[in-house]
């Protein structure tokens, strides 16, 4: 039972590293009771005691996916807690080398976990670790060297450390300290360890003042964010439509009275099928003509019978310029994975699936100067940017592509239900 608590511990800390409650501190300790429990135990405890960790956590963190799927959400939190079980599993293969190097052995397993994760069976990247640190900004900079992994492996590191810390002062108590017969080499103290953690952990602070001073905006745009909250169950009732984009309507024409360079509207904005309301798009288009303002919005759309989850920028002239289908669907939300080598799969989760999308579509924006004189963005006279839709957000190698292809802004939508 005292193993359960501090598993159940753990995953109360880490909850409140990230949001709603954003205390990113607490990440750095989260894993100090689990990694207590994992201190001795044979790999098969490990392996339960760290599945049990990842059930509870990602049950926590992902319950909201039963608005999309019960059964779904049941098997991917059964699926994503493996990873945590297999850390419990691998960890009794460092805890008999030094600490200097399980220092850095111990973090290396969980980010290439985490890398694992975020990849095999396309991948669900979703809170990892160095994800709760994104309002720790100086410490965070080092992502532009090493990817978010690289912050996820700070975290792990702090809480390997200070697990040995409570351990060896654990052990001095309960030895009574080194005047009680206490040898000095009966209970090293790691500071050794300790040393160059600090040196580290200075060099990547000291490296994020200097990014955070260096960093210098080439050009701006003024962008408009439009968030109608509207609850799931009725986007899909089409006594509903007309309601929901007057809802959306209403809120870009009061945003445009500050004269944005570019209005945004969340993932699936749009009630329905693309194609089911064509006069809803029709008038639509004609709101967008008649503000002048470029609209960015999410819509579902068909192409010779395979639907898409896309981004669509309608341009100030109210024609549809681009489209970019979203590359990266989510597992059991968008799509059911090995739906054919496990067809009870399908009558589990009744869902239809997704098509994921080939191109990274670089959509382009003439932003206005400042009092209405020509745009002048880095590199020439529109500044591209890339669409990342929803959870994407969280695939690092979906930000780089776009970057690489020249992007110089990213923009993510939603689902704001």
């Amino acid at each position: 039972m005292k193993n359960v608590f501090l598993c159940v511990l753990s995953v109360f800390l880490l909850r409140l590293a990230f949001p709603p409650w954003d205390l990113w501190a607490a990440a750095w300790i989260g894993l100090v009771p689990f990694l207590c429990v994992l201190e001795g135990k044979r790999p098969g405890a490990g392996f339960g005691y760290g599945y049990l960790l990842g059930i509870f956590f990602f049950g926590s963190t992902l319950w909201w996916f039963i608005h999309v799927t019960l059964p779904g959400m049941i098997l991917l939190v059964a699926y994503l807690g493996l990873y945590f079980a297999v850390f419990g599993l691998c960890h009794r293969l460092f805890s008999h080398r030094p600490f200097l190097s399980q220092l850095f052995l111990l973090p290396s397993l969980w980010v290439a976990l985490e890398y694992l994760r975020g990849g095999l069976f396309t991948g669900f990247g979703w809170v990892t670790l160095g994800q709760s640190q994104y309002k720790n900004l100086t410490m965070i900079q080092i992502a532009d060297i090493t990817g978010m992994y690289g912050v996820s492996f700070l975290v792990v590191v702090g809480n390997v450390l200070l697990k040995e810390w409570g351990r060896v002062l654990a052990e001095g108590n309960r030895k009574g300290g080194r005047g009680r017969g206490q040898s000095p080499g009966d209970c090293p103290l790691p500071l050794k360890a300790s040393g160059v953690v600090l040196v580290l952990f200075s060099l990547c602070f000291i490296y994020g003042l200097v990014r955070l001073h260096e960093i210098k905006a080439d050009s701006q745009a003024s962008v408009t964010v439009i968030q109608a909250n509207i609850p799931q169950e009725d986007k899909w009732q089409h006594t509903e439509w007309l309601r929901i984009m007057e809802k959306h309507r209403d809120l870009t024409r009061k945003a445009a009275q500050e004269k944005p360079d570019l209005i945004v509207w969340p993932e699936t904005a749009f009630p329905g099928f693309l194609w089911e309301s064509p006069q809803l798009f029709l008038d639509l288009k004609d709101e967008v003509r008649n503000l002048g303002i470029p609209l960015l919005l999410g819509a579902v759309t068909q192409k010779d019978e395979q639907y898409y989850n896309s981004a669509i920028l309608i341009g100030p002239t109210g024609l549809p310029e681009q489209q970019h289908d979203k590359i990266h669907l989510v597992p059991f939300g968008e799509y059911v994975p090995l739906r054919g080598l496990f067809p009870f799969l399908s009558h589990l989760v009744p869902i239809g699936d997704f098509t994921p999308g080939k191109e990274y579509t670089l959509f382009s924006l003439r932003p206005k100067g400042k009092g209405g004189s020509p745009p002048r963005p880095a590199g020439g006279a529109e500044s591209p940017f890339g669409v990342l839709i929803c959870f994407e957000d969280t695939l690092s190698s979906i930000s780089r592509r776009f970057t690489k292809e020249g992007a110089q802004f990213l923009v993510n939508i939603t689902n704001d239900a």
